[in-house]
Parts: C-alpha cells; structure tokens; sequence
C-alpha cells in the first residue's frame, strides 16, 4: 500500500474522529432547574432536546462562519485568544518529551539489552520494570516532595521560568521513554543470533558496530510504527503533569474549559466554553495525526527490503 493511500486514509480517519468529538462537545448538557413546595426545594433534571442539541450546533457554525471564532470564554475573550498562548506552552513540554522519549528511550534499551544477561544491575531492566509498576501519579508527586524539600533552588511550579517546560517535559516522558526503551531491547534481542550479524562478526566487526550499523538500523523500524502510541502515551501523562506543576498549557485549560465538576453536580454556575474545548480538541489530534505521517514515512524509508 503506498504512502499517500496510507496517509489518505489517516486523514479521512481523524476528519471522521473530528465531526464525532465536535458533536459531542456541543451535545446539550445543561441541566433543568425546578423549584418545589413551600421550602422552594431545587430539583435538578434532565432531559434532552433536540431542539437545544440543534441550537448548539446553529450557533457554533455561525461563529465560525460569520465571526470568525470558536465562540467566547468565561472571561468574554475570544477562544483564540486563550487557544494559542496555552497550546504554545504545552507544544513546548510536547517536543522536549518527544525528544527524551526517543533518544534516551532507544538508549535505555540499548542498555537493557545488554544487561539481558546481568539482572543484578539496578540501572538495567530491573529498574525499567520497577519504574514503570508505579502510577504515573505518584511517581510525580514522590518527586514533587524530593524537589520541594530536598532541592528548593528549583522553581517547580508555574511556566513563567524558561526552564519550566524542561521539568513538564521531562515527567511526561518518563514512562512514554521506558516503554520505548522495552520495545528497543526486545527488538534487539530478536535481532541477535540471526545470519546477518554472524557474518559482520566474521568480518572483524566489534561489537558495538555492529549494534549501530547493523541492529539498530533494522530495530529502527518496529520503534517508529509505535510512534502515534508514543505520541497517546505522552497527550495522556500532559494532563497530570501540567496539573500538578501548575503549568498553564493546553491540557490544563482544556480541562478547566469542561468544567467537570460544576457539570456532574448540575451547578447553575456551569459555563459553557464549547468551542475552546474542540479548539483544543483539535490541535491535539492535529498533533496525533502528524505522528502518524510521520510514522508512516519513516517506516516507508527503513521498511527492511
């Protein structure tokens, strides 16, 4: 299958992925307020409406169409104007993570396969197993403590430092890096002992050239088809990350845009902020969808001939 049906058809997917999140944003979720009795008692109800359903749809296309906007924000802003600054910070934490991820990560395992035969070393697959064990959660808070009080000289909290989004970046890619580090030892180690490497042993090569020439080139392969699963596993981890680092990116203000807790408990003060909501929505799936061209093109370059 070529390269351009291949990305044809990953478009088509998130252009149909896309229509789908944007009806479910603007899927009518505003409950029916009601008073009762003497007490004036407040009943939460709620039952859908086409009609409403409708409305949202109607007055989302015409701010795009007529006004030129996703629609407005609690704070009367346009939703641009909260989209592109928040989404620039948390691109920032997105590429340092993909680089860490796979640079240290292909590293890792590299050092994992070697230590295949030696598991009493704490830095090899034993650890990558350990690490990976713990929930992502209090992994990061276990180092929020160890920061806070044992190295106070680094400003953890806020995006305002220029450094800020190296520690973001840093967290989210930690488990997406050791699961790279596992796909690369094990490719490695279906690599060894096949007819290929015999032969550049008997050539007088080293070891190690023949892991970098060799090896690795072909391990390259399997790492970059996992390269959209790599990109989830980071989107998933920015979330908890910027949340607890207080770091004001895209999946921070996304999630206060859903406003979840005003939403299950039927709150009168529950603001609609649909359009920031898909804008952000989308920007992340562009981001999935370049992952995925990305994988397909690099796969098409070290396809094994």
């Amino acid at each position: 299958m070529g390269v351009f049906w291949k990305i044809t058809k990953s478009f088509l997917f998130f252009l149909f992925i896309a229509v789908l999140l944007i009806l479910a944003v603007l899927f009518p979720r505003q409950p029916d307020i009601d008073v009762q009795g003497r007490a004036q008692t407040l009943e939460y109800g709620y039952e859908f409406s086409w009609a409403a359903y409708h409305h949202n749809i109607s007055l989302f296309l015409k701010d795009v169409k007529e006004n030129n906007t996703l629609g407005m924000t609690r704070y009367n802003k346009p939703a641009e104007e909260e989209l592109w600054p928040h989404l620039g910070r948390s691109l920032k934490v997105i590429f340092t993570a993909c680089a860490i991820t796979i640079i240290f990560g292909i590293l890792k395992g590299i050092f994992d396969f070697y230590d295949r035969n030696n598991g009493w070393n704490i830095f090899g697959k034993g650890l990558t197993w350990l690490i990976q064990s713990i929930p992502d959660f209090f992994l990061i808070l276990c180092l929020q403590w160890v920061i806070i009080f044992h190295l106070p000289f680094i400003k953890l909290f806020g995006h305002s430092h220029w450094f800020s989004f190296l520690i973001a970046g840093l967290l989210v890619a930690l488990y997406p890096m050791l699961y790279v580090a596992r796909i690369t030892s094990a490719t490695l180690g279906n690599e060894k002992g096949k007819p290929y490497i015999q032969v550049a042993r008997s050539k007088g090569l080293s070891k190690e050239k023949v892991l970098w020439k060799h090896m690795l080139k072909n391990s390259l392969y399997p790492i970059m088809s996992n390269l959209p699963a790599v990109m989830l596993y980071l989107l998933s981890n920015l979330l908890i990350v910027e949340w607890f680092l207080d770091y004001r990116g895209a999946a921070y203000r996304m999630f206060q845009a859903l406003d979840v807790k005003s939403s299950l408990s039927g709150s009168m003060r529950y603001v609609n902020e649909s359009g920031l909501i898909i804008g952000f929505g989308l920007s992340f799936m562009v981001i999935v969808f370049a992952a995925q061209v990305l994988s397909i093109i690099f796969m098409k370059k070290l396809e094994p001939r």
